[in-house]
């Protein structure tokens, strides 16, 4: 316990002392280029005060003469450490204009690597990740993007700069800055390629035009991966056909070009390098988010929500495919046949899926227009229209009884009391028989759309548990092949330890899911089961079972159906931007 009191004190000091001299630097080349504005010591001072203060009040308690040694003695030498170290890193940077901060962000990210278990210091509570993020966003305004990245990648912290500007890639009004993503995903997806040797092997073709080829179906497929998932965290689930085909398309289009992808598992190695290359990339986390539980009912987006959020797919769409252009033009990259109309047809769809939007839009917003000039004192949208006929005819229908009731009361005075009442009780009669008439048939009709609903649930589920069941097959052949290749001597690489680790631990948690499964209970009841497991308790369910899993092999299957010739009457897009 004692010792890891010291380990933990020790790293403060040290985190204390680096916090200390980054600020130092900042102020030393401050004054080299006569700069008064100090954004290090703006940001960092606060977090080191605090530092400074736990861990001064942490000696005094154990005793009095630790705070004269840790001022006079532990101190200065960490800090003489840091300072000839940082200085050393800061020339290497000189040129570019912001080496001060280039300097404080590497201090902040090793910082970070330490967590806040290890150090265990209230200046965490500040998050030293939001310093970082600070100081990267100020280096950005005075550098480009691509030389930023550069220094990062040189200072040790590519991984955070990604994280951090790769959700700010879009929406981007310069075309050179969103040249450069495309281009960096690109660069990333084919080192990534060329370390996955079974992906070039899915044809014989040159492994240069293989690995551009697949470099460009990854990053389309990830768009399209990125938007379905996006509308459907929005609610958004009744899309037209031609959008599903649009998107379907986009992900899966591949299988088209390469055949091998067809089969789930060797579609599935494809999407799990593309998305561990460029899982920094995310194009919609800029835009606003919708999800107002209070505004919503059922999670189902309204129709103006819905409308933003369809523009801001299709502009998302359409600026990764500019953006793509540009980047093949000024890259001088040549497209093989095959890739160029995968990537039209997607083109002609996205221009298809516009087109329709457009029109639906102008028609909502022109029986908006409508409905705003029928005044306050009419409440029924689309007067006139075949749903306001029924309307009115069944509140005419409803009237008719109670019209007649009053009429016959009225004209028919009554000659006779005892007719009267034989009359009264053969209507009550009639009245009674007719009503237990309707009952039945509305109590039949309920019968038999639950049965029906039911019925589709179960075979809903019963279809998932089965796809579920060949990916989990999947994964543990998959596996077994990678631990027999590392008995064999071949290097694993860490994606592939995930995916081992992953694999164990869908079959740990298929254990309870199976017994729960083997309960005496009917098909339906299994199928609750497993609806509320999925609902309430997500991390019991193996991933093979996952909605987001299941939703990658139902849209590869309807890909397969999808019918490219068909489209061949779509119209011819204009040439890409």
């Amino acid at each position: 316990m004692e010792q890891e009191s010291l380990t933990r004190m020790a790293l403060q000091v040290a985190v204390y002392a680096l916090l200390k001299m980054a600020i130092e630097v900042e102020n030393l080349l401050s004054q080299d280029r006569h700069n008064i504005h100090a954004p290090v010591k703006e940001i960092l001072f606060p977090k080191m005060m605090a530092a400074g203060e736990f861990i001064e009040n942490q000696l005094s308690m154990r005793h009095s003469e630790l705070l004269q040694w840790f001022r006079i003695v532990e101190l200065p030498r960490i800090a003489g450490f840091f300072s000839s170290l940082l200085k050393k890193w800061s020339i290497e940077y000189a040129g570019s204009g912001v080496a001060g901060i280039i300097v404080a962000i590497s201090c902040c990210v090793a910082i970070g690597k330490l967590g806040p278990g290890r150090i265990s210091c209230p200046m965490f509570k500040m998050s030293i990740e939001d310093a970082s993020i600070e100081l990267m966003n100020i280096s950005y305004s005075f550098v480009s993007v691509d030389k930023l990245h550069q220094l990062a990648t040189e200072a040790g912290f590519e991984p955070d700069f990604l994280s951090h500007f790769g959700k700010k890639v879009l929406p981007c009004n310069n075309v050179e800055e969103l040249e450069f993503w495309i281009g960096l995903a690109q660069k990333k997806l084919l080192v990534a390629f060329h370390r996955e040797s079974v992906l070039l092997e899915t044809k014989t073709l040159h492994e240069k035009v293989q690995a551009d080829s697949l470099v460009t179906l990854g990053l389309f497929a990830y768009l399209g991966r990125k938007t379905r998932k996006f509308l459907s965290s929005k609610g958004i689930n009744d899309l037209d056909e031609m959008l599903k085909d649009f998107l379907s398309y986009l992900e899966c289009g591949s299988l088209f070009i390469y055949p091998e992808f067809s089969s789930i598992s060797m579609y599935q190695l494809f999407m799990e390098v593309v998305t561990d290359e460029i899982g920094w990339l995310d194009f919609y986390a800029a835009f606003p988010s919708f999800c107002n539980q209070e505004r919503r009912s059922k999670h189902h987006a309204i129709q103006a929500e819905k409308e933003i959020i369809l523009s801001n797919v299709f502009t998302v769409c359409y600026d990764v495919f500019s953006g793509f252009a540009h980047f093949t033009r000024s890259a001088q990259q040549p497209l093989e046949a095959e890739l160029l109309a995968f990537l039209l047809r997607s083109q002609s769809l996205l221009t298809v899926c516009l087109d329709d939007y457009w029109a639906a839009y102008d028609i909502s917003s022109s029986g908006l227009l409508k409905n705003s000039e029928t005044g306050s004192s009419d409440r029924i949208p689309s007067l006139g229209t075949k749903s306001t006929s029924r309307f009115s005819a069944a509140l005419e229908a409803k009237e008719k009884p109670t019209e007649l009731v009053t009429r016959g009361n009225t004209n028919n005075k009554p000659q006779h009391p005892f007719n009267l009442r034989k009359d009264s009780s053969s209507a009550g009669g009639d009245a009674i028989t007719f009503v237990e008439g309707t009952n039945a048939a509305k109590s039949n009709a309920q019968q038999e759309g639950l049965i029906k609903k039911y019925s589709i649930k179960l075979m809903s589920t019963s279809m998932d548990v089965w796809m579920g069941t060949q990916l989990l097959f999947i994964d543990i052949m998959t596996c077994l092949e990678l631990l027999l290749r590392q008995l064999e001597g071949h290097k694993i690489t860490e994606r592939e330890r995930r995916k081992i680790k992953r694999t164990v631990n869908d079959i740990t948690t298929l254990i309870p899911i199976t017994i729960l499964m083997l309960l005496p209970v009917s098909a339906v009841g299994h199928a609750a089961i497993l609806a509320a497991i999925k609902r309430y308790m997500p991390s019991m369910i193996p991933s093979p079972y996952s909605t987001e899993r299941l939703d990658v092999v139902k849209q590869l299957e309807r890909t397969k159906k999808m019918e490219v010739k068909s489209w061949g009457n779509l119209e011819d897009p204009p040439t890409m931007p």
